[in-house]
């Protein structure tokens, strides 16, 4: 890929350049001498598809929020690379980009501890490179000399290829340590990243949801993502934030709560039923939102991730306080 575009093409930067992400594409951009078309503000979202359509970048780096808005507009086809990290692209964002530009998206994972990457998708490539003969999704497989392990939070052993646990990097990219104690990784130079996944046989990693976002209900455990994927077939929402409340009848307990942000022209169209209804036909039935909230705008950090610190402050007593 890289001996096909060295000189001959361009990148549009969306991602905030403080950020690792933003600043190692400027680095990649610089290396593969491309022309950096940067994006003022990465939430103009407006802006962005305005940029795309008229210069037609190449390479197109960005985060799911923004694939998330970028989906309403139709760009049409146009010759290029998504790029989407940071948190895994709902299955329906990404069906809905590409079958309006018709190009693939290629999914990558990494942390500002294991920057610029510690994965990516060489499948998104098939077309141009011929290295595999079909997509497939998935975050992709590690980068040269970077080392993955997916062990059970608690007793830190190796689990199964399918099984989920949390996803340890060991690498040249990884961190030595959190200023001023140097002593941020774990015996062996292992990082724990606090996202949970899993790989499957053929060594293809993919990410169920952050440790810290894992909903306790009764005991049984909830992943943030798999209700998000859920709620976003539904043609109606364009952002989805799954949280956990406290359950007033139960010490220790949450309860599913699912916040949304419609497409403009479903604003006030769409019911909590609906979206009850469509997750009873999907997923268990201790993963069923217990309440639906609809928001006009999403708390979002100056990155352009969904703040779910915030939403969590904002309805930790929407269920009502114990008694």
């Amino acid at each position: 890929l890289s001996r096909a575009i060295i000189g001959k093409s361009s990148v549009f930067i969306t991602i905030p350049l403080f950020h690792s992400y933003g600043h190692a594409i400027v680095h990649q951009a610089a290396h593969w001498s491309l022309r950096a078309i940067i994006a003022p503000d990465p939430r103009d979202i407006e802006n962005i598809v305005k940029t795309i359509r008229e210069h037609r970048p190449f390479l197109i780096p960005t985060i799911p929020t923004q694939l998330m808005r970028i989906g309403n507009y139709k760009i049409g086809r146009i010759n290029c690379l998504f790029f989407s990290g940071s948190a895994p692209l709902p299955e329906s964002v990404r069906e809905a980009v590409m079958k309006d530009m018709g190009n693939p998206i290629a999914e990558g994972y990494g942390l500002t501890e294991t920057a610029p990457i510690a994965t990516l998708n060489p499948s998104a490539f098939s077309k141009i490179t011929g290295f595999m003969s079909k997509e497939r999704r998935g975050l992709g497989v590690p980068v040269p000399d970077t080392d993955f392990r997916v062990a059970d939070p608690t007793t830190g052993e190796d689990v199964p290829f399918g099984e989920t646990g949390e996803i340890m990097i060991r690498g040249p990219q990884v961190m030595k340590g959190y200023w001023p104690d140097a002593s941020g990784l774990s015996e062996g130079g292992w990082f724990h990243t606090g996202d949970l996944g899993y790989m499957d046989s053929e060594g293809f990693f993919y990410v169920t949801d952050r440790i810290k976002d894992m909903i306790n209900v009764s005991g049984l455990k909830v992943y943030s993502t798999k209700v998000d994927e859920v709620i976003f077939r539904h043609p109606g929402v364009q952002m989805v934030v799954t949280i956990g409340v406290p359950d007033p009848e139960k010490e220790g307990s949450e309860r599913v709560a699912a916040i949304i942000r419609a497409k403009e022209e479903f604003t006030g169209k769409i019911t909590a039923e609906e979206i009850i209804n469509l997750c009873k036909e999907k997923l268990a039935h201790y993963e069923v939102p217990k309440v639906v909230v609809f928001k006009d705008d999403l708390p979002m950090t100056v990155t352009g991730k969904l703040w779910k610190k915030e939403l969590r402050e904002e309805f930790k007593d929407i269920l009502g306080k114990k008694a």
